[in-house]
């Protein structure tokens, strides 16, 4: 059929779904199956109307460009799959609408196939269910309270779950407040992690008034109070500081009431863009203040009966017994997570000089920061002794540490005891829970015992509980501990190991390999830290580290005036995916005035398995920044044509495992099948791990002219390879 037919035909398809969408009320797109970026074809006005875009800024693109923070990529990749495989489904999906605000989206697949004329489409019904999924995410919210507050909850968690859930219905940087207001007409800070500190240390304590601020308006009203410009408007006057400070631009207030008909606080959300409500947004808001009244009043109660019993009357922290009580119903839910003990060098100087009411706010400080800091509710915070803090969190083993980080970055700044401001130096002793763990006076032994240990050492300190049943588990999670103290101590260095021109010995680059020598753990293989860093989510700071180093060497030699030579760095799939990866390339680069030229990127060719189309876009984003790039191990992973001449690589690296076993049936063909696909895809060969001068000689004949190993150089500190 001739190409003007083609054209014809599909004009004609198109002109059926045009008068199909007129008729059809339900908003719904048809995108090009055929085409590989599968852009949207057609929408009907439903559709236009619901995501507010036009159709100018519509047709042509691929469906992702109403993506955003809060949609989850399984749903967009299982929308992908059924338009693949050709086949129908129905995907819930949050999307986004031009002005940013998220909705959620239940799309319904249908291929639509048109065999005679080989036309392939996918019509794609859109259904708006946000108040569904509101409606359904109240009831879980109310589920969630009323198990909270029978299991002793504190308030503040219970209401920062609440102001969590809200959050996720509004547009990306919302933020949501629960403020408290008793007979004093004081506010207290219910809950408010999401909003910054020097905001909540601004108003907290302050006199509730009618004609100051959002909140005061609508707790002294009785009724919601909207500002689309606090920049602007009257009742934010004596807060246009913290407005500007905070970028903040608009807020919706609405009074919580008590079951006799009293405010009792409110609860707002503040945005960083104009906004202004529907009303089913006021309806929504409605809703989540009668579930903070109804948690208000009976976790009220429920405190009340706990802390006869459970409650440090000194701190207002749960205590001994509550904790040993709580950890026993935490055990069976036979999960993985971990029992601390935590205390602080300074306790015992501070109950000397000043008195145990002191010490008793130091400890209640700790325990307030700590939980603040916590990301989830299922954890736990106790006063345990005089001077120690007990805690419980269902945190997955490999995030432990990451974790423990978290919550310590949270006690960095001093705390006040009288006119003293106290830094403190804080000791922690860990036992891992895992889901087969049962006594809990065993984990409970164990903690207290780690931090002795802890107490032993000098400084900040954690001290993980170790067993020879779970000695492997043990030394995985201990150097990945150690691993984010030591690259903020500057123990992580780079050794270089010369690339060279098989024929003439001539340094061609360098490889730049992290090597890690640690005061407590001695000298750490890279073949330990590096799979613990990749496991425990700490392997794009270690290779932002290598580079900063190959930076600052490459500085040095550009401001000395010597050669400046090529540095490859390893990365690894998660940094290579990561979205900050390229821009903070850049960044770097610039920020030390090097030219990306002389960085090159070692990709493992595993990279193939991940996302290939991605990867390519992210490839060809380096090549026009400047940079080289390279494929690592190359012949031990995916090896496959398919995703090789679709990355615009210049180099291929043999692995070393080939080198080392040339003499072996089979593998001098390997190597060479692997020199000449890189010679016909006009790309450099790099063999690794060449020994011997037999290798040398092999590997010219084979026709590889650069390559890397000890017959050459073996790894050697920055200073020594700056005089080369």
């Amino acid at each position: 059929m001739h190409t003007h037919e083609l054209k014809k035909d599909k004009k004609a398809i198109m002109e059926w779904l045009r008068r199909l969408g007129v008729e059809f009320h339900t908003s719904f797109l048809v995108i090009n199956s055929e085409m590989e970026d599968q852009p949207v074809v057609y929408a009907n006005a439903a559709f236009y109307k619901m995501i507010g875009y036009s159709e100018a800024e519509t047709l042509g693109r691929n469906g992702r460009f109403l993506h955003g923070e809060k949609t989850a990529k399984q749903a967009s990749d299982k929308i992908r799959a059924c338009v693949d495989a050709g086949e129908s489904g129905i995907v819930e999906i949050v999307n986004y609408r031009k002005n940013g605000t998220p909705f959620w989206n239940e799309i319904t697949i249908q291929p639509l196939s048109f065999p005679e004329r080989n036309f392939k489409f996918t019509l794609m019904l859109q259904h708006d269910i946000t108040d569904r999924k509101r409606a359904e995410a109240l009831i879980k919210l109310q589920k969630e309270t009323y198990t909270g507050i029978e299991r002793g909850y504190m308030l503040s968690v219970l209401l920062q779950n609440i102001c969590h859930t809200a959050e996720s219905f509004f547009i990306d940087g919302a933020k949501c407040t629960v403020l408290l207001i008793d007979e004093t007409e004081l506010y207290k800070i219910g809950a408010a992690n999401s909003m910054p500190k020097g905001f909540l240390d601004a108003i907290s304590g302050l006199e509730v008034e009618e004609d100051i601020g959002g909140c005061g308006a609508a707790f002294h009203r009785r009724q919601p109070v909207i500002t689309e410009d606090m920049s602007t408007d009257y009742l934010w006057r004596n807060h246009q500081q913290l407005v500007k400070d905070y970028e903040l631009v608009s807020s919706w207030s609405i009074p919580i009431m008590s079951v006799e008909g009293t405010p009792i606080g409110t609860f707002g959300i503040y945005f960083p863009l104009p906004s202004s409500p529907h009303e089913t947004d006021l309806a929504f808001m409605e809703e989540i203040a009668s579930i903070a009244s109804l948690t208000i009043k009976y976790s009220q109660q429920q405190e009340e009966i706990l802390r006869l019993a459970y409650i440090d009357e000194n701190t207002e922290l749960p205590n001994r017994n509550y904790f040993r009580n709580e950890i026993i119903e935490l055990l069976k839910e036979k999960r993985e997570g971990f029992v601390a003990f935590i205390s602080t060098d300074e306790y015992v100087t501070v109950v000397d000089q000043y008195g145990h009411s002191s010490g008793d706010t130091i400890i209640s400080e700790i325990g307030k920061r700590l939980m603040l800091s916590q990301n989830s509710s299922e954890g736990l915070i106790a006063r345990f002794s005089d001077s120690t803090l007990a805690m419980y969190s269902m945190t997955p083993f490999t995030k432990i540490p990451e974790y423990l980080e978290h919550l310590l970055h949270g006690l960095v700044e001093p705390i006040v005891v009288g006119d003293l401001e106290l830094f403190l130096t804080l000791k922690m002793g860990v036992a891992i829970v895992t889901p087969h763990q049962e006594d809990s006076e065993e984990l409970i032994r164990c903690a207290d015992s780690a931090l002795s240990q802890a107490k032993l050492r000098t400084g900040e300190s954690i001290c993980y509980f170790e067993s020879e049943h779970d000695e492997f588990m043990m030394k995985d999670l201990r150097v990945a501990n150690e691993l984010s103290a030591a690259l903020r101590r500057n123990e992580v260095g780079v050794h270089l190991q010369p690339k060279v021109d098989l024929a003439t010995g001539k340094i061609l680059s360098f490889e730049a390999l992290a090597r890690w020598t640690s005061p407590d753990l001695a000298i750490i293989p890279p073949d330990v830290f590096i799979p613990a860093a990749e496991k425990n989510g700490k392997i794009r700071l270690l290779e932002q580290n290598v580079l900063q180093h190959v930076l600052k060497w490459q500085k040095k030699r550009k401001d000395q005036g010597l050669e400046l030579r090529q540095v490859a760095i390893n990365i690894s799939a998660d940094h290579f995916f990561h979205h900050s990866f390229v821009p903070h390339l850049m960044d770097k680069t610039a920020e030390y005035g090097i030219d990306p030229q002389w960085i090159q990127l070692e990709i493992t060719e595993r990279i193939g398995f991940v996302d290939i189309e991605t990867a390519n876009k992210v490839f060809k984003h380096l090549k026009h920044c400047g940079f080289t790039t390279s494929i690592d191990d190359f012949g031990t992973g995916y090896s496959s044509l398919s995703y090789l001449q679709k990355l615009p690589v210049e180099e291929l690296k043999i692995d070393r495992s080939f080198i080392s076993n040339m003499n072996e049936p089979g593998t001098l063909a390997i190597i060479r099948t692997i020199i000449q696909l890189a010679e016909n895809l006009n790309v450099r060969a790099v063999a690794e791990g060449i020994e011997t001068e037999r290798d040398r000689q092999t590997l010219l004949a084979l026709g590889c002219k650069v390559g890397q190993g000890y017959l050459f150089y073996k790894p050697m500190p920055l200073n020594d390879a700056n005089l080369l």
